[in-house]
């Protein structure tokens, strides 16, 4: 993950912003994985996209939250897709203690460390509806190892017909949502001269906001899956290094986690206080690709194979600096959904330095 100071010269380099009061603001999608695509009877939604949710009905939390959606094909399955929507916490909240434990470590202890980037993660699968253009979201659930659809859809994508652009979801929305609409922009906007760009900044969306930010920060946003790459020590908090509670590697033939109950952080700090107690070893399954189910090594019945076993792991680079252009930072976040509730999931932060040894501090460590 890295969030630069981009989000402070944001506000003086947004040439890339519109009005805020339209529903389908900012920029198109410059980050999809699979190259250029057009809507057609061969749509492919494949990809990761920027879009706005407009909840009028929310009475807590943002009312126009960034929004990022993954799209991956199903093994087998033409037009079918597995999901992950995440919602952006409040962009200008992770800034501080973000760059504190990047320039000066030190003053973590007093701006505190950065333990929540999103405020709600959903998975699903995505297949067409009876109406063209439209795809249904089933959410995805836990039964018995395996991860299923459930049998009714909860909500709905409803392509743009008049997009021709590069970007499948330019001007599309997604219905069914309880706070409201989630839409996605329509194509890029003007390009404004010096004064206009500063007036808009001084009143950016979050989703303007984000664009911004990746654009300037020359980042994508990866949902990832290459667990040789993924193995290591994970932190209760960004920047904490000394406070590792996860371990991920593999023995035998088999991918492993192995939780350590922390006895630095209080369970207010991290991103789900029902992650403080959580321990034991674990087997990682991989029942569909890129998401991953906890079974016990030994089976005990404690406390935390309850709480884990019906969970849906997910390795999302929220802000992927992996590129050089960006720095080749590659940390990525662990997020562990419940089903049931999207905002009740855990997510640990990858050691930058990818230790397979937790608790060893960054000085010390083997490489």
């Amino acid at each position: 993950m890295k969030l630069v100071s981009l989000l402070a010269i944001a506000l003086f380099l947004a040439s890339c912003a519109t009005n805020p009061n339209s529903a389908t603001t900012t920029a198109r999608n410059t980050e999809t994985t699979s190259g250029v695509r057009s809507p057609s009877a061969a749509t492919d939604l494949s990809g990761t996209y920027l879009g706005e949710g407009l909840y009028q009905n929310r009475t807590q939390g943002l009312r126009r939250p960034a929004m990022r959606i993954y799209f991956d094909r199903v093994p087998g399955e033409s037009d079918s897709y597995y999901s992950v929507l995440v919602e952006y916490d409040q962009l200008f909240s992770m800034a501080a203690p973000y760059l504190a434990s990047q320039k000066l470590p030190i003053a973590n202890h007093v701006i505190g460390y950065l333990n929540n980037i999103s405020t709600r993660i959903s998975a699903y699968k995505v297949v067409p509806s009876q109406k063209a253009g439209s795809y249904e979201f089933h959410n995805l659930e836990v039964q018995n190892g395996q991860i299923v659809p459930a049998a009714a859809a909860t909500m709905v994508l409803n392509l743009d017909p008049k997009n021709n652009s590069a970007n499948v979801l330019a001007g599309a929305n997604i219905t069914g949502n309880v706070d409201g609409l989630i839409v996605f922009p329509s194509a890029e906007p003007a390009k404004k001269g010096l004064i206009g760009s500063i007036g808009d900044a001084l009143n950016l969306t979050q989703l303007e906001l984000a664009t911004t930010v990746y654009k300037l920060g020359h980042l994508a946003s990866t949902w990832r899956g290459n667990w040789n790459d993924l193995e290591g020590s994970y932190l209760s908090e960004y920047g904490k290094f000394k406070d590792g509670v996860l371990e991920l590697y593999s023995a035998n033939g088999q991918k492993k986690m192995r939780f350590l109950k922390s006895n630095v952080t209080l369970a207010k700090h991290f991103t789900n206080p029902k992650s403080a107690p959580i321990e034991g070893d674990f087997v990682s399954t991989e029942p569909v690709p890129k998401m991953y189910v906890l079974v016990p090594a030994v089976r005990k019945n404690t406390p935390s194979e309850k709480e884990m076993g019906g969970r849906i792991g997910l390795f999302l680079d929220v802000f992927d600096g992996s590129a050089p252009e960006a720095g080749s930072h590659l940390v990525t976040e662990l997020a562990f959904t419940n089903p049931a509730d999207p905002e009740d999931f855990m997510m640990y932060y990858e050691h930058p330095q990818h230790l397979k040894n937790v608790g060893v501090e960054p000085a010390k460590a083997k490489k």
